[in-house]
Order: C-alpha cells, then sequence, then structure tokens
C-alpha cells in the first residue's frame, strides 16, 4: 500500500476480509479488517476507516481477551486514525497500555510504534510543554525503528521530529531529517511518504520564508495526492494552499 496504489489495495482488502471470513480463522478476519480500515483512512474515507476498525477490534477481543485492544502494528494504524480525529487522550491511553504489553514480550519495532504514537499525540496537543514532552518519546520511536530495521514506518518517525524541530525553530535538524525521509522513500518507491515529505518540505520552507520553495514541494505533494486518491491529506494540501495563497483547482 506504502508504494501509492490505494485503489488496487482497497480491493485486495475486501477480498482479504472476505476470504477471512470464510476461513472462520479470528486472527485472520481481525488482520484483514486493519488492513481494509487503513486502506479506508489512506483514501480519505474516515467513517469507513472506524467501523472496520472497531469490528477489528470486537475480534481482537475475542481472539486474545488478555489482550483486548489492538496493539503493534495494528494499534499503531488504528491510533495514527485516531489521532486525525482530534482523539490525542485516547491514543494517549492506548498506546500507553500497549506500550507496557511490548515491553513485556514483544520486540523493538512495537515499542518504537508506541513511543511514536505517544510522541505525536503530545506534539499535536495544545499543552505549554507539549514539545519537551513528545521529544523522547520521538526518540526513543525513530532509535527503535532503526534497530528493527524497520525502513517502512522509519520516514513516519523522521516526519514526526522534523515537524518538532521545525516546531522548536531547529530548521537545520528538520532539514536533515526530512531530507533522510525523503531518501527512504525514494529508494523503496514508498509514494505515500514521498507525498508526506513533500508536504512537511513545504512546511518546512514557509518556515524559513522560503515561499518558492514550499510552493514546488506544495505542488509536486498536491499532484501525486490526487493521483494516489491518498485523500487522508488533501485537508493538509487545502491548509498549506491558504497559507501560500494558492487556488486550488477542482477535481
Amino acid at each position: 500500500m506504502s508504494i501509492g496504489e490505494l485503489l488496487n489495495a482497497h480491493i485486495a482488502a475486501q477480498q482479504s476480509v472476505e476470504l477471512a471470513d470464510r476461513s472462520g480463522d479470528l486472527s485472520w478476519r481481525m488482520l484483514s479488517r486493519v488492513t481494509l480500515a487503513y486502506a479506508e483512512h489512506q483514501s480519505g474515507h474516515p467513517a469507513e476507516a472506524e467501523i472496520a476498525f472497531r469490528a477489528a477490534e470486537t475480534l481482537q477481543k475475542e481472539f486474545q481477551p488478555s489482550y483486548p485492544q489492538l496493539y503493534a502494528l495494528q494499534g499503531f494504524r488504528y491510533c495514527n486514525f485516531l489521532l486525525e480525529q482530534g482523539q490525542l487522550q485516547e491514543v494517549r491511553i492506548r498506546a500507553a497500555q500497549t506500550l507496557e504489553w511490548a515491553k513485556q514480550q514483544l520486540g523493538p519495532l512495537p515499542i518504537a510504534l508506541d513511543n511514536l504514537s505517544l510522541g505525536c499525540a503530545y506534539l499535536l496537543s495544545m499543552d505549554v510543554d507539549a514539545h519537551a514532552t513528545a521529544a523522547p518519546f520521538l526518540h526513543r520511536a525513530v532509535e527503535g525503528l532503526r534497530e528493527a530495521g524497520q525502513l517502512d514506518e522509519l520516514p513516519r518517525g523522521l516526519l514526526a521530529c522534523a515537524a518538532l524541530y521545525r516546531l522548536m525553530g531547529n530548521h537545520h535538524l528538520a532539514h536533515r531529517d526530512v531530507n533522510e525521509a525523503l531518501q527512504i522513500a525514494m529508494r523503496g518507491s514508498m509514494s505515500l511518504h514521498l507525498a508526506d515529505c513533500h508536504l512537511e518540505s513545504s512546511r518546512l520552507a514557509l518556515a524559513t520564508g522560503d515561499r518558492d520553495s514550499a510552493r514546488k514541494a506544495w505542488a509536486t505533494a498536491q499532484k501525486m495526492i490526487e493521483e494516489m486518491g491518498y485523500h487522508r491529506r488533501d485537508s493538509e494540501v487545502r491548509e498549506l494552499a491558504a497559507q501560500l495563497g494558492v487556488e486550488l483547482q477542482d477535481g
């Protein structure tokens, strides 16, 4: 899905749910619904994504009663969705719980993902000490993703750190992390991450007063997002367009 073929990913996810239901396997039924929810989320369908995530968590409770909420990558994807719905406190509670589970018996990847969820929840909050609180979680997330050798999710951590540095006015470190995320996304043909990199590059260029570079990065991101149907980012495209004084064309 990270390569940007969202329509095909959505079709495959729906078929996976149908096949999993025929099998009766609780684990597969849960995982297939998380995959479908993730596809709906990336495509900009929050209502459908929420239905699928909740169905997945219902199956998770039945599958593993001792772990009654989605965790590891599945829990991270749910938290990622909840962050965009403004449910920051819910994410803090959920990720804190799954982080404890991960520390007890899971490897570095789930721990890193829970740290990333917590860091983003604090970063997006309006708390006075939000940046200082978010920083250690985000740094641990990037370290853990590197340790796990997880390139699929590393750009997310790097871009979250870049956003933190940008908001703190440390543009040098923000540029460093955006550039690394960009290189990883380009090498791996990770088109969704690549679009995210261009969005953050635009924000960073705006923060440094380079409006020409900001417009170029925005235009690249906007074109990719439209072509891929990556409508999860539509509101960010519109917000940046307003800041840049760019008129969006319908369609």
